[in-house]
């Protein structure tokens, strides 16, 4: 019998399927607050509020990001245009790939 080694992208597959089995299945300790969702507890609501607090942040930056920029997309980025006039050349160049992507490596 071959025993198989236990990777990290294995067990991350299998511990989500078991908390997912786990979701669908209803405590009978809890009572009647299973049926109350995450962000209507007390938690919830202040995390619900942190998150809009958040993007509302993001979104007033984006705004004046695009006011004082006068752009609408990164690649109109003047410090991206510069990069690649100076640097890279081209997109998807050399340079551009070793400095702006990810690579990534099986773990094991």
């Amino acid at each position: 019998m071959k025993i198989r080694k236990l990777t990290r992208r294995s067990f991350l597959k299998l511990a989500g399927a078991g908390i997912i089995s786990l979701s669908f299945t209803k405590p009978s300790f809890a009572g009647d607050t299973a049926e109350k969702n995450f962000f209507e507890t007390k938690v919830g609501k202040e995390r619900l509020k942190l998150i809009k607090a958040r993007q509302s942040g993001q979104y007033k930056d984006d705004v004046i990001s695009r006011e004082k920029f006068k752009m609408a997309a990164s690649h109109e980025n003047p410090m991206i245009k510069r990069f690649y006039s100076e640097f890279a050349h081209h997109p998807l160049s050399e340079v551009s790939e070793a400095l702006l992507h990810t690579h990534y490596k099986a773990r094991v």
